[in-house]
């Protein structure tokens, strides 16, 4: 056996592990805020999601005359469902196989968590029906509000072309540059 000295080791000095912990905090200060989403973008995919389901809606009443769809919302639990025009309380089956309420925070909309249906001027129910040319079956135009934390966005539906247009009422200076992130 040799006597040699074993190799020292050296360990980490405690200013070299608090440099580290500070370095990882400073880090994921920067980092955490791009994972977590703001209420303007949770409005602004609602906004799409409820403008592409009105869409779905008037393409489903166009294809079926018969009976046209409705949309069905229910601003005390923010929920709207597309459904037949004759049983309103069941919701359609969508193209992935699944009844088509939509709830904000649950299902397909879960990351829109916070979102809340404001308001909704749909002809004094709480209906919003195509015919089967996919006009309105309402002479005035509907509107939906919707609401994430201090900001609320408008959906407005024309009544002659079923088109849907978006635009700020609350917690934005320029409608139309809102209206291009929608």
């Amino acid at each position: 056996m040799s006597d040699q000295p074993s190799p020292t080791r050296r360990g980490f000095t405690l200013m070299e592990m608090l440099l580290v912990v500070v370095v990882a905090m400073i880090a994921s200060a920067l980092v955490m805020p791009m994972f977590q989403q703001t209420d303007a973008t949770r409005l602004s995919g609602a906004a799409k999601l409820l403008a592409a389901d009105l869409a779905y809606a008037q393409v489903e009443s166009i294809a079926h005359g018969d009976d046209p769809r409705v949309v069905v919302f229910d601003t005390a639990s923010a929920t709207y469902r597309i459904a037949p025009s004759s049983t309103p309380t069941t919701p359609i089956t969508g193209d992935a196989g699944m009844p088509y309420p939509v709830t904000f925070g649950v299902g397909r909309a879960a990351s829109l968590g916070g979102v809340t249906i404001q308001s909704v001027s749909v002809g004094g129910d709480d209906t919003l029906g195509f015919l089967i040319y996919g006009q309105l079956d309402q002479t005035t135009d509907a509107t939906i509000t919707l609401a994430s934390g201090p900001r609320t966005l408008t959906l407005t539906v024309d009544a002659v072309s079923g088109e849907v247009s978006v635009g700020l009422t609350n917690g934005g200076s320029d409608a139309e540059a809102w209206w291009g992130t929608v």
